[in-house]
């Protein structure tokens, strides 16, 4: 392969990561494009050092979706590890294969619903400090603004309540994940030590107190999903 051909590959690659950094930044604000844009045309030259900071500064944001898929990958490491420890015991029925896939389906879905949730919260229509700045003035405007007052309001107060179900979703899935892996630990030395089936139940009734809790959030917003927020 001549030197040409490895500057063409090197392009390539350079432009694809840049799409992947771009889309993984946040856009919710002028600021906030300019940068990622910055960070996008930094990769073209730069992509085998510049990627994987940006990439991995994205994951580390706080109420990120990728930080929700590596909560549901620990539910699901932890519950595949848990179903292997109690297999062929007297704990087998706490925690079956059949249990532990709806467990997974259950957080498959909050993972799911919390990313649909951060997509759209990184939309510029959702903008909270915008939609602030949009209650000031209209504040500062004085008489006659009632109806553009209460409706910029109603706006600002849908975004709150977007973000603090997202936000709630994230840390619903964490504790979940935490709780899952306490299982499996508690599985693992019930196996080996000899603890009794109570001691074990437990546990397992809090997982599921928190997945029937998981389900019950996303079913709520899936039959309010066709009606569009009011702004």
């Amino acid at each position: 392969m001549s030197l040409r051909d490895l500057s063409v590959l090197y392009l390539i690659a350079g432009l694809a990561c840049a799409v992947a950094v771009y889309r993984a930044s946040r856009h919710d604000g002028h600021g906030a494009r300019r940068r990622a844009a910055l960070s996008a045309a930094l990769c073209v030259p730069l992509w085998p050092i510049w990627a994987p900071v940006a990439l991995t500064a994205r994951r580390a944001e706080p109420g990120g979706a990728p930080g929700t898929a590596a909560a549901a990958a620990r539910v699901q490491g932890a519950l595949r590890e848990g179903v292997s420890a109690c297999a062929g015991t007297s704990f087998e029925a706490l925690l079956s294969r059949e249990a532990a896939a709806r467990i997974e389906a259950e957080v498959t879905r909050a993972a799911a619903r919390h990313a649909e949730l951060d997509a759209l919260l990184r939309q510029g229509g959702f903008d909270e400090a915008a939609a602030a700045a949009r209650v000031a003035e209209i504040e500062r405007g004085g008489a006659g603004s009632g109806r553009a007052l209460a409706t910029a309001h109603l706006h600002l107060d849908n975004i709150r309540r977007l973000r603090a179900m997202r936000d709630r979703d994230a840390r619903a899935l964490e504790e979940l994940a935490d709780l899952v892996q306490a299982l499996r630990t508690q599985l693992v030395l019930a196996r080996f030590a000899g603890s009794s089936v109570e001691g074990v139940g437990g546990i397992v009734s809090e997982v599921w107190a928190r997945v029937e809790g998981l389900g019950a959030a996303i079913d709520a917003h899936g039959a309010c999903s066709g009606e569009p927020i009011e702004t």
